[in-house]
């Protein structure tokens, strides 16, 4: 078992975007993120919201703007008509849909992990503690003529920094997305709609999804993770393990273990793809003693084996 403290994943670089579109392997669809970098924008013109988009989460945070187009989305228990500008912040962990009702889409749309944040203190906090990026939050807003114009200035500064090599690329755009999470805070006080209490599942859940995504991501051959199983969350959690799991299914629609899995196969997959570590390493950092059960579990979930996966 190899020990290079050296042998970092680089994931923190901004590169190039992967389509908001799905992944296909041989025999599952997984949602594609931004997996080369932490942060994406694209026009959306370009990058069209599907019509009868099904049921599905990601990977990653995003902030979608319209400034024209029409549709129904849900998020969540709550459905939105989409009809000319408007702003929305949509989390990881809640159900989505989209059908279009109309054929023009114009705007913008950025994807980001809390890796952008991570060179800041406390960045997953200043991420996960956003209330528009919470399970539950009412995060679609309809603009005014002027808070478009306002919203269209900043993405356009986030598209020209992004697709640009100058000095202080991620500064800068850390600094545009947090006037996009500034200017959604306004929108949302302006509202004036009583805040929306979580339920107790909720907040359970959420405190899970948050001891889940910490332990992510493995940057060193070194790094091993320590919860693994619903009972380990549990008891750190100091919860049952039943309740837990009872809890994050009317939260999210999955079981701990199905997240657990899910998460754990992603982060398999950026392994595989952005380090040149050993099968075994990758393994025994995912909590797997034995390679083979790694490449059992892997196979099942993918259809291929990580060797086969790494060389596609």
């Amino acid at each position: 078992m190899s020990t290079n403290k050296n042998a970092s994943i680089g994931l923190k670089t901004i590169d190039d975007f992967n389509d908001d579109v799905l992944l296909y392997t041989r025999k599952e669809i997984v949602p594609k993120a931004p997996l080369r970098g932490s942060f994406a924008v694209q026009e959306r013109v370009n990058y069209p919201c599907q019509d009868e988009v099904t049921a599905s989460r990601r990977d990653y945070y995003k902030i979608s703007f319209f400034s024209k187009g029409s549709g129904i989305f849900t998020m969540g228990e709550e459905r939105y008509e989409i009809d000319g500008p408007t702003l929305i912040f949509i989390n990881p962990f809640e159900l989505k849909t989209w059908r279009a009702s109309s054929e023009v889409q114009e705007g913008y749309f950025c994807l980001f992990t809390d890796l952008l944040f991570e060179p800041q203190t406390g960045h997953q906090e200043n991420l996960l503690q956003h209330p528009l990026l919470q399970m539950g939050a009412k995060a679609v807003f309809k603009l005014t003529n002027e808070q478009c114009e306002y919203l269209q200035s900043i993405f356009r500064q986030l598209l020209r920094e992004y697709h640009e090599n100058a000095a202080f690329k991620q500064e800068a755009i850390l600094i545009y997305l947090k006037l996009l999470m500034l200017e959604g805070k306004r929108l949302s006080s302006q509202t004036q709609q009583p805040h929306r209490q979580l339920s107790a599942a909720q907040i359970l859940a959420h405190r899970f999804t948050d001891k889940l995504e910490k332990q992510f991501p493995i940057e060193y051959t070194h790094n091993q993770l320590t919860l693994k199983t619903a009972k380990e969350f549990a008891q750190v959690l100091n919860t049952h393990p039943n309740h837990l799991n009872a809890s994050v299914k009317q939260a999210t629609g999955r079981t701990v273990s199905e997240h657990i899995r899910q998460r754990m196969l992603l982060e398999a997959r950026l392994l595989l793809m952005h380090t040149d570590w050993q099968i075994a390493e990758i393994a025994w950092c995912l909590g797997f003693e034995d390679p083979g059960n790694f490449t059992h579990f892997f196979k099942n979930h993918s259809g291929v084996s990580p060797h086969v996966y790494r060389a596609q």
